[in-house]
């Protein structure tokens, strides 16, 4: 892992940590996280508490049928909408004026729509109109000032910027004045080599968890690195001063340098956060429910031949960084292919009696469900592949350039291209280009519901005659 250290002119560079799998301190995507989470929260006490000392004052309780009737109306409509006016973005959240209008119009947005709604229904009576004036005055006052208040804190808390930026420096010097954390590749031992894995992986774990890199290199090695970065799932500039002459359209700006856009991550920051709660409901829903079958074949698999339980294997996870994924062991031990470069056929000796079975059904893979709630994999999203797969006599990679752009998510469980019946083995490069474009086109059109959707389509594809 990366560890960075500040030098005298303000920006950072990296050295090496001798373990580069290092745990990781907190990044700012966490503290994001948890500013959004504390933000959302302060936003209710300030809105109830206001609220409910205005019943107390002219109705002599806190909480009663009236006040609970009107939270139950404003508070939902609150958060619809400071969410479609981005009230809770981190950017801002950190700049007090533009963060305290913004969840001042959302409440009285709130109001306002509660109002009409209660007046359509004619269930207006249920409602104090004192209460409703008192409230939405105290409540609008009172959220100002928290949102003022929590305003400095959070951009104390980021360090003034809620993104995490990286440059990239090969032989070229990024512009003065950057603060981005430097990263030099002669240092950091790294080159842009597509076919090698091992390296996509170690750029992967220094870009992990930025919001932005730079990438400062020669014209001609521009290429090479926007292909090794495609599937970063971050957003990824390179500096291209020359473009400032061009005007060009899809360019950006980095300290008064022209930068060309060549990746962006698919999803933004509320839609990981979606995505990933998504997964943990799901995910532990299902380990719940499923625990009797998971005891019941890991005890048959036990009794049907000697060895584990698990089979780990090392795959490809998102932004080509390596992980252990968990299946339950479908293999005789001592046949079991870690790298996965040989195919697995009808009537193969090297699969159990149990493996069979289990691999039909695909409940080998329910294992993974442990890889998802570690923040791993996702339960929707491309299948991750082994290092050593091949589709035909040709290694994944080398089947199509494009092939790394689909890692700029998360893993999954399940995926379009299973749900469109792609499975099995990769007997030519067609069967990788159907994958590989199905799996980009997820990408693209990523929602929580095709999520959903997705998730109920599997039911359907879990028999499947190329699950062998």
């Amino acid at each position: 892992m990366a560890t960075f250290e500040s030098k005298q002119d303000g920006s950072d560079r990296v050295s090496l940590d001798p373990n580069p799998l290092a745990p990781r301190g907190i990044s700012k995507q966490m503290i994001r996280g948890r500013l959004m989470l504390a933000v959302l929260a302060v936003d209710l006490v300030a809105i109830v508490a206001p609220i409910a000392l205005a019943a107390w004052v002219h109705l002599g309780y806190f909480f009663g049928v009236r006040v609970g009737n009107l939270l139950t109306l404003v508070l939902p409509l609150y958060c619809l909408i400071a969410l479609q006016t981005k009230a809770f973005s981190l950017r801002n959240i950190i700049k007090a004026p533009r963060s305290m209008r913004k969840a001042c119009f959302a409440l009285l947005g709130a109001f306002a729509i509660g109002l009409a709604i209660t007046f359509g229904t004619r269930s207006n009576e249920t409602l104090s109109r004192v209460l409703v004036a008192s409230g939405c005055l105290a409540s609008c006052v009172s959220l100002v000032v928290a949102r003022a208040i929590f305003a400095d804190l959070a951009a104390r808390v980021l360090g003034g910027t809620p993104a995490t930026e990286i440059v990239i420096v090969d032989g070229v010097e990024p512009p003065p004045g950057c603060t981005a954390t430097r990263l030099d590749v002669l240092g950091a031992g790294i080159t842009p080599n597509v076919n090698d894995p091992m390296m996509l992986h170690r750029i992967g774990e220094y870009v992990f968890q930025a919001d932005r890199v730079i990438i400062s290199c020669p014209a001609e090695r521009r290429g090479k690195w926007a292909l090794a970065l495609k599937g970063a799932g971050v957003l990824v500039e390179v500096l291209a001063p020359e473009l400032d002459a061009l005007g060009a359209i899809g360019t950006t700006n980095y300290h008064g340098f022209a930068t060309a856009v060549v990746a962006v991550g698919p999803l933004n920051g509320v839609d990981r956060v979606t995505k990933r709660i998504f997964d943990l409901v799901v995910a532990g829903t299902m380990l719940v429910g499923l625990l009797p079958l998971l005891v019941v074949v890991a005890i048959a698999i036990r009794l049907d031949s000697k060895g584990p339980v698990l089979f780990t294997q090392q795959r490809v996870g998102q932004g080509n960084r390596l992980f252990r994924m968990l299946k339950f062991r479908s293999m005789y031990v001592g046949q079991a292919d870690a790298s996965a470069s040989r195919l697995v056929t009808r009537g193969d000796a090297r699969v159990t009696r149990i493996g069979w079975f289990i691999r039909q059904t695909s409940i080998d893979e329910l294992p993974q469900l442990f890889n998802v709630l570690r923040g791993e994999m996702s339960i929707v999203g491309p299948r991750p592949h082994a290092t050593g797969a091949i589709a035909g006599s040709a290694l994944y990679w080398e089947v199509s350039a494009h092939y790394w752009n689909r890692h700029a998510v998360k893993p999954g469980l399940t995926g379009l291209a299973q749900v469109r019946g792609f499975r099995g083995n990769t007997q030519t490069g067609a069967d990788l280009l159907n994958r590989l474009q199905a799996d980009l086109a997820y990408l693209e059109s990523w929602t929580i519901w095709r999520d959903v959707i997705l998730v109920l389509q599997t039911f359907k594809v879990l028999m499947h005659r190329n699950a062998f």
